[in-house]
């Protein structure tokens, strides 16, 4: 089969292809042949209709554009195979004359293909790198969210209630003097201040005394969710029945034995400054890796056609509804209670999506620029961590991943983090600037995440 290939403008090519006259005849009398075996024509049982009497039946015209149906795809993927291009999109397909039998058969297809990056740098590149240190107030902070889980709410008495109190009350919301249906609760308790409740009605308890019974004036929002309630103000009437108020426990040694292994609060102080260190570290070194791939990134030429985006965005769309549903919720309902659609959060996720689409392109032309390869050893280990995510057996994984194709998606992935550890590798950190400089470290991390690492969701999804 001859094919013919032509640049266009842009990133879409031209193939002109010619069927060889035999291979015309060779699929048109093939497809006589299945249709022998489907046709109903009284007198013959059904796949016993002469050839010759289909032809007749049907025409010639009819059965060449079964055939076309039939085998145009094929003929295809034989010249996109042959001529060594990849497509990112359906191609536009014509011809001049219809098939028959006894001559070439010439077609033509636009195909939109992907585009070749031309790199810049990406070795040596300057990228911004925090330094890492953990102050002292963060490891007080921690300290204090352990005594906050480990509190007691011990009752008072000879007190009104203050901000920060948890509350036991009855109310009952009423309107012009008749109680609302659903406004009245009993032994509700309460942090005061907490936002649990209308402000209102939390402010209102404040410096009563327990035993005490009060009116207080609530004013719900315009936007409230219960309709009948949205813009109105109720009173309500409100009775402390029981003060608690929240006791933190000592900071001392015994206080480290009881919320760890540690024995002294110096090692329980020790520890957290320890894993605090650990995680900016690792936090740091995920911006750094992102910053420099975005750096290659914009060093890089290469145009992006808008099929390639617009196929990112859907699949970003497409995670965050599957890992909404694997959370127990229901895309649906999310857009409706966001007031959006999926076609509206895929133009708005377009921007990233073309951060890492380019990304993707970047990393695949670095792995081809330096000869990276992915070894068998390494694909067999990525899909044994996959498989024991998935708690399934590594070798029924391989297999399932081999016959829908994925394992090239592994295998890419692979390649792209080794693109991504060589850039990272050959980067030079240096002090950032400003903050504007990390920020944009920052933005750049979900485009590069999902280029380089994101084959983790393959394995949930086989899993």
């Amino acid at each position: 089969m001859k094919t013919t290939l032509t640049a266009q403008e842009g990133n879409a090519v031209r193939l002109d292809v010619e069927v060889p006259a035999e291979e015309v005849q060779s699929r048109f009398e093939a497809t006589v042949r299945q249709l022998a075996r489907e046709i109903k024509i009284p007198g013959f049982r059904k796949g016993k209709v002469p050839a010759a009497l289909v032809e007749r039946r049907l025409g010639r015209h009819a059965i060449m554009h079964q055939m076309l149906d039939d085998h145009l795809s094929d003929w295809y993927a034989m010249a996109v195979e042959k001529s060594g291009i990849t497509p990112v999109d359906r191609p536009e397909v014509d011809y001049d004359d219809e098939p028959e039998v006894g001559r070439p058969f010439v077609f033509r297809a636009l195909v939109t293909v992907m585009p070749v990056p031309e790199l810049g740098a990406y070795k040596g590149l300057q990228v911004p790198k925090e330094p890492v240190q953990v102050r002292d107030e963060e490891v007080d902070a921690r300290v204090e969210r352990l005594r906050e889980e480990f509190a007691e709410l011990r009752s008072v008495s000879g007190r009104p209630v203050h901000r920060g109190d948890y509350v036991t009350i009855d109310a009952q919301g009423s309107l012009d003097g008749e109680p609302v249906p659903d406004t009245r609760v009993d032994d509700y308790m309460f942090e005061v201040g907490g936002g649990t409740l209308l402000s209102d009605l939390e402010e209102g308890v404040v410096g009563m005394a327990a035993g005490e019974e009060k009116t207080v004036a609530v004013s719900f929002p315009g936007d409230y969710g219960v309709e009948s309630l949205a813009g109105k103000t109720l009173q309500f009437a409100i009775t402390v029945r029981e003060i608690k108020e929240k006791v933190l426990p000592a900071l001392n040694d015994e206080f480290a034995k009881d919320v760890s292994e540690f024995e002294t609060l110096l090692e329980l102080r020790l520890d957290i400054r320890k894993k605090l260190q650990a995680a900016k570290e690792a936090a740091v070194e995920r911006a750094f890796r992102a910053a420099a791939v975005q750096k290659a990134v914009e060093a890089m030429t290469v145009d992006v056609p808008p099929v390639m985006i617009a196929r990112q965005a859907a699949e970003m769309v497409d995670d965050f509804a599957r890992s909404l549903s694997l959370q127990g919720g229901d895309f649906a309902t999310y857009l409706q209670a966001a007031d959006t659609t999926a076609e509206r959060m895929m133009r708005e996720l377009e921007p990233q999506a073309e951060r890492t689409v380019k990304a993707g392109l970047l990393l695949d032309a670095v792995a081809e620029a330096e000869g990276l390869r992915v070894s068998e050893e390494e694909l067999d280990e990525r899909v044994a961590e996959l498989a024991a995510v998935g708690r399934v057996d590594a070798a029924r994984m391989r297999s399932r991943l081999e016959e829908s194709g994925r394992i090239h998606d592994i295998r890419q992935q692979l390649l792209r983090e080794k693109a991504a550890d060589l850039i990272v590798e050959h980067a030079v950190p240096v002090a950032p600037e400003d903050e504007a400089g990390g920020s944009a470290a920052g933005d750049a991390a979900g485009a590069a995440d999902t280029a380089a690492v994101g084959v983790s969701e393959t394995g949930g999804e086989e899993a």
